[in-house]
């Protein structure tokens, strides 16, 4: 069942993909490559202004890209878990999940070490395609979602999970949507703000590691949640408060 508290849970663990130590620090690179604009022209006050539309264009082509990849991987783990659910097993996904969400936060936090997720899948891009900039964008957002990153991989495994408990590839398909919006979202607004406020990226590297610590311990109260079955009692207690009476 989709509940606001699931939308928040993934909308928030975008965001905090989004503002991650290694994530930050490689905004200007990102930037330049969906642009096509070079790092030292994105340097000069005068030509940011002028490349704002690029920004902005390749941004959301960014964006769209990897929304698309995370979208069907929601479908996957909603659908394939619902498909793997029989009577009598949704109390033991719950516990198995919810113990999977909170080892994802404990691995965000820094406290145990996830082999697996901290591997950068590489799928690099030809030259040609990456110079292409607005017109390549949508598949090097494609490629970013294919090949996660060391600090996004936590975060996008704790959403898929909780995809995978839902148990409907409907649901896992918004809530990744939501995850998506969380990460987007904030890349976008600084495409936007680039011209005005060059040194965002330095100000949010100093934010990185708090709001990281935060988001790890808010996955970790997530899985508890979800492995206890109070979860579902929250997402019916917010559904009573949402229905008109």
């Amino acid at each position: 069942m989709l509940s606001i508290a699931a939308l928040a849970a993934t909308f928030l663990a975008g965001l905090a993909s989004f503002v991650a130590p290694c994530t930050v620090p490689l905004l200007p690179a990102y930037l330049a490559c969906v642009s096509g604009v070079g790092a030292a022209e994105l340097s000069q006050p005068a030509p940011r202004r002028s490349f704002r539309g690029r920004l902005l264009a390749g941004s959301l082509l960014y964006v769209a890209g990897f929304t698309t990849v995370f979208v069907v991987l929601g479908l996957s783990a909603g659908g394939l878990a619902r498909l793997a659910q029989g009577p009598g097993t949704g109390r033991a996904v719950e516990i198995i999940g919810g113990g999977v969400i909170a080892l994802f936060g404990l691995a965000i936090v820094g406290v145990v070490r996830i082999g697996a997720l901290e591997r950068v899948r590489s799928l690099g891009l030809p030259e040609r395609l990456r110079r292409r900039g607005v017109a390549g964008a949508y598949l090097v957002g494609a490629v970013f979602g294919l090949g996660w990153t060391p600090c996004v991989g936590p975060y996008l495994a704790a959403a898929l999970t909780l995809a995978a408990v839902s148990s409907h590839a409907a649901t896992g398909a918004v809530l990744l949507v939501a995850y998506s919006i969380g990460l987007g979202l904030p890349f976008v607004l600084v495409a936007l703000l680039w011209a005005s406020l060059p040194q965002l990226p330095r100000r949010l590297t100093r934010l990185a590691r708090p709001l990281t610590v935060a988001g790890g311990l808010m996955t970790v109260a997530l899985g508890l949640l979800v492995a206890t079955g109070a979860y579902s009692h929250v997402t019916s207690y917010l559904a009573q408060l949402s229905t008109p009476h």
